[in-house]
């Protein structure tokens, strides 16, 4: 007697593949957006902890924190910090030349190297957008909508050396 085929659509072995691929895509998704982040806020601890280490170096033991050393420059001149009014340290960027105040970037995607990261303007106009930034205000109603990849970590740490630092 003849045995009669069953219909592969009938046949349920193989339905799982179907539901796991968009699962594990989903998964990798996370995991490189997680493993990401970690970076970010990895590398915004370490620099928090280099950044506030030299500042406490630098002023430690001093009486007097208006200068920057005890001796004068070559050219006679002394560097006071009392115009200012406050002295601070910050962390750079690892690749930064010597005399450049550039952030730390770190892509917020894991996979994501710092050289493919699309930057959107200069290094100046980045600055200048987070100084713009008002607390309890929205970033994007301040007229900054620069993104957020890459994220920029900058860490600082300061003192005030009179009473009009402040204001």
């Amino acid at each position: 007697m003849l045995k009669r085929l069953k219909s592969p659509l009938k046949n349920k072995r193989g339905n799982a593949i179907v539901e796991v691929v968009p699962i594990l895509a989903v998964f990798v998704l996370l995991l490189n957006f997680s493993l990401g982040f970690f970076g970010l806020i990895h590398s915004g601890i370490l620099n928090s902890i280099a950044t506030r280490n030299y500042a406490f170096e630098t002023f430690r033991n001093r009486a007097n924190l208006n200068y920057l050393r005890d001796t004068t420059s070559p050219d006679n001149k002394e560097v006071k910090y009392a115009k200012v009014g406050m002295r601070y340290h910050g962390a750079i960027n690892e690749n930064a030349r010597q005399n450049a105040w550039v952030v730390t970037q770190r892509p917020i995607k894991f996979t994501e190297l710092s050289g493919d990261v699309n930057e959107k303007g200069t290094e100046n106009e980045h600055n200048i957008a987070v100084k713009t930034i008002e607390e309890g205000v929205k970033a994007s109603e301040t007229g900054v909508d620069e993104g957020v990849n890459p994220a920029w970590v900058r860490t600082i740490y300061g003192i005030c050396l009179n009473a009009s630092c402040g204001s």
